[in-house]
C-alpha cells in the first residue's frame, strides 16, 4: 500500500519577513539593529511562536503585529521625551548617545515577549534568558565590549521591567513598559474573543478604537484615545494606567480620555435613581420612618460616607 506523505507545514513565509515601519539612517546603530530584526529568521519565529501561545491561552495578541505596534509607540515616546530635554540613562549614566538609547528601547520592545514562545505564565522571566542568548550572538559587530555588555544589560532590564510590578530603573525601561501598554486597540483582543474569552479584559480592549501619541499641552506626552463605549475605562485605568503608574513616565504623560471617563463615572454616583429611591421610601415608611435623599447626594449606605471615587 502506498503511504501518503503529509505536506510540510509552512510556519512563516521567509520571503516576506515582517517590516517594522521605523526609519533610521542605515549606518546608525539603530539602523543596523532594525536591519537585523527585519532579516533575522530566529527572532521573527520567536514572534510567531509568541502569537501561537497567545492563541492557545486565549489572550490578546503578542506576536509580530504587537511587536511592530509597540516599537513604533516606543520610538515616538523616546523622541518626545528627548525633545523635551529629558535625557535617557544611556546618556546620563554611560555617556553614550541618543542613538544607543533608541537601540535599547527598540530591542527591549522587540524581545519583551519572546518568553511567550514557551508559556504565557511568567513570560517576562522566561524572556530574560532568551533575550540574553540572542543579544550575545547577534549584536556583535554592531557593538563591541564594553559597550556590548552595557547595551545588553540595559535591554534585559527593560525586558524584565515590562512586568507591571517590576520597578523601572531607567527611562528606557519606563518607555518599554508604557509602549507595551499602549497597544490596546480592539483588534488586539479579537482572537481572545473569538476563542470564547468574554470578560472585562477582552470587552474593555474591544472598546478602544484608536490610540495616538502626540506632544502634550501641559506635559511632554499626550495619549489620545478614541473609544466606542465606556467599558474602555477598565483597560485605560487598570491595564494602561497601572503600567504608567508603575513606570517612571507618569509625570510626563497626560491622558485626557481617562480623566474624562473617570469624571463621568463619578457623576454616576450622584445621579438620581427614582426607582430605587421609591423602594427606599416605601421600606422606610413600612418601618415607621421616612428618609429622603437630595438630588446629587451620593447613593449608598451611610449617605455620603461611602467614597464614590474609583480607586
Amino acid at each position: 500500500m502506498h503511504k501518503q506523505t503529509r505536506a510540510p507545514i509552512i510556519l512563516l513565509d521567509f520571503r516576506n519577513l515582517i517590516k517594522l515601519g521605523i526609519e533610521a539612517a542605515p549606518a546608525s546603530r539603530t539602523g543596523q539593529v532594525l536591519q537585523l530584526l527585519e532579516s533575522d529568521i530566529e527572532i521573527q519565529t520567536l514572534w510567531y511562536m509568541a502569537n501561537r501561545t497567545s492563541h492557545r491561552a486565549a489572550v490578546n495578541d503578542h506576536g509580530p503585529v504587537h511587536v511592530r505596534t509597540v516599537m513604533q509607540h516606543g520610538d515616538r515616546l523616546l523622541r518626545l521625551l528627548v525633545e523635551a530635554h529629558i535625557q535617557p540613562n544611556c546618556i546620563t549614566d554611560h555617556a553614550m548617545t541618543e542613538d544607543d538609547a533608541r537601540v535599547v528601547v527598540l530591542l527591549g520592545l522587540a524581545l519583551h515577549d519572546v518568553g511567550m514562545s514557551i508559556h504565557r505564565d511568567r513570560h517576562e522571566l522566561l524572556s530574560v534568558p532568551i533575550a540574553l542568548d540572542w543579544l550575545r550572538r547577534k549584536l556583535p559587530p554592531i557593538y563591541a565590549e564594553p559597550q556590548l555588555t552595557v547595551i545588553i544589560s540595559e535591554v534585559v532590564h527593560a525586558v524584565l521591567a515590562h512586568n507591571v510590578n517590576e520597578r523601572c530603573l531607567t527611562l528606557e525601561a519606563g518607555i518599554v513598559k508604557v509602549a507595551d501598554a499602549l497597544d490596546m486597540t480592539k483588534g488586539r483582543s479579537r482572537k481572545a474573543i473569538n476563542a470564547g474569552k468574554i470578560d472585562i479584559h477582552s470587552i474593555s480592549a474591544a472598546a478602544v478604537e484608536a490610540v495616538r501619541v502626540t506632544r502634550g499641552a501641559n506635559k511632554p506626552i499626550r495619549v489620545e484615545v478614541d473609544i466606542n463605549n465606556p467599558a474602555a475605562v477598565f483597560h485605560l485605568k487598570e491595564v494602561f494606567g497601572q503600567k504608567l503608574a508603575h513606570s517612571n513616565l507618569e509625570q510626563y504623560v497626560e491622558v485626557p480620555k481617562l480623566d474624562e471617563l473617570l469624571e463621568s463615572l463619578r457623576e454616576l454616583g450622584t445621579t438620581a435613581d427614582p426607582q430605587r429611591d421609591a423602594q427606599a421610601e416605601a421600606t422606610a415608611a413600612g418601618n415607621g420612618r421616612v428618609e429622603s435623599r437630595s438630588v446629587g447626594e451620593p447613593i449608598g449606605i451611610g449617605r455620603g460616607r461611602v467614597p464614590t471615587t474609583i480607586a
